[in-house]
């Protein structure tokens, strides 16, 4: 659920559909990405030949793009011998009707999503609606216990993803707590789908995460160690930030701290590659990655403007509930919390707010209903969020 899911399956759907620009946006963030060992090891960067069989807890408007676009397309039955035939190539015409009357193509518990979701829901043809199949929880998230040899083929080559809050230098993941013991959110399936990563021969488990978080003051989201572990060590597998892939798996402790330093936040990297030399987990005058220079949130922004500009990468690749109004405000209160997160930063955006030219998003100040503020806090917060719009308008040079 959230911004990561939709990225993912909007980035699938530009692998599928627009390769060209897909593959683009790609280089500019790392040029020798179509050479990395987990991309090639994955097969490329080329359009689905086959396409994909999904299976998620929970079904959201992120797999209506990708069933749309033909991303998801690959049926399974539930038919050891049927499965058994389609995977080495010999399938009956049987086998191939079975296909065609009973194949699904995505499996899920529970779905989720906004208005165009449901709608799109109701209105699919029925011929089509035969593909999604909505099941038991443990049926998605267990490989043992059902029918394993079925659910193997059904899997095959499988990618799980999931997100994370933070990640440890040697592959820990917390997900779901932080190291004082508060609960921040359940488990759900994010450990069975990692540990069937493993148990499967041709799956990977994938991790994503953001490489900072700014809870008051940026703090990196790649520790030395946590307090707390939902995914242990020994588990490890690939890591994805903003900054790049680690493949973990397998990795000896340097190597895999190596690969995290190479995808954690320029600033903190300093200090966490001293902390893993005193730990021994490094030698001696380690040199810094030439890579990890470019790991900073304007060189990603620079990146990706073009692509920001003509639509390539849209903020809400999904669809989303908010109106054209309410999008723009959650662009300039965001801008504003991340403005404001330091007494440095609150006093220069107050100081530029007083003496600000009033907004030109009339629309926007109704529906926070500042139009007409009375009183004098009231007329602070509007003068606050106006500056906030005029510069996240895209329209203006101030942004």
């Amino acid at each position: 659920i959230g911004a990561l899911s939709d990225a993912l399956c909007h980035a699938l759907v530009l692998r599928h559909t627009r390769n060209h620009h897909y593959r683009a946006l790609l280089r500019v963030l790392d040029p020798a990405i179509e050479t990395h060992p987990a991309v090639v090891a994955s097969g490329g960067l080329g359009p689905f030949e086959r396409g994909l069989y999904g299976a998620s807890e929970l079904v959201n408007d992120g797999f209506r793009l990708l069933l749309d676009a033909g991303v998801i397309s690959r049926r399974v039955v539930d038919d050891l011998g049927t499965m058994l035939r389609l995977d080495s190539g010999t399938a009956t015409d049987a086998d191939r009707m079975l296909l065609e009357r009973e194949g699904r193509v995505l499996d899920g518990a529970f779905y989720l999503g906004s208005k165009d979701f449901y709608r799109w829901l109701r209105e699919l043809p029925a011929g089509v609606a035969r593909t999604l199949g909505m099941t038991r929880v443990s049926h998605i998230n267990e490989l043992f216990g059902g029918n394993e040899p079925l659910e193997r083929l059904q899997r095959r080559d499988a990618r799980f993803f999931n997100t994370c809050m933070l990640m440890t230098a040697l592959g820990a993941a917390a997900s779901d707590a932080l190291e004082d013991g508060r609960v921040v959110s359940g488990v759900g399936g994010q450990y069975n789908f990692v540990a069937m990563a493993h148990a499967l021969h041709d799956a990977r488990s994938v991790l994503m995460f953001r490489a900072v978080r700014d809870g008051g003051g940026v703090e990196s989201s790649v520790r030395w160690n946590y307090g707390h572990t939902t995914i242990p060590r020994h588990l490890r597998d690939i890591a994805i930030t903003e900054y790049g892939i680690a493949d973990l798996r397998g990795a000896t402790d340097q190597s895999c701290v190596e690969a995290m330093l190479g995808v954690c936040d320029a600033r903190f990297e300093p200090a966490l590659r001293a902390q893993a030399i005193r730990s021994l987990k490094l030698p001696v005058g380690h040199p810094q990655s030439a890579l990890v220079s470019r790991n900073t949130p304007d060189a990603i922004r620079e990146s990706l403007a073009p692509f920001r500009r003509d639509g390539t990468l849209p903020d809400y690749p999904a669809g989303t509930d908010f109106t054209d109004v309410e999008q723009r405000l959650v662009r300039a209160l965001s801008w504003l919390k991340a403005a404001t997160r330091t007494r440095a930063g609150k006093a220069r955006i107050v100081l530029q707010a007083m003496v600000a030219q009033g907004t030109l998003d009339d629309e926007a100040m109704r529906r926070m209903g500042f139009d007409a503020p009375r009183s004098l806090a009231d007329r602070f917060a509007a003068r606050l969020v106006g500056h906030a719009l005029r510069r996240t308008d895209p329209r203006l040079s101030a942004n």
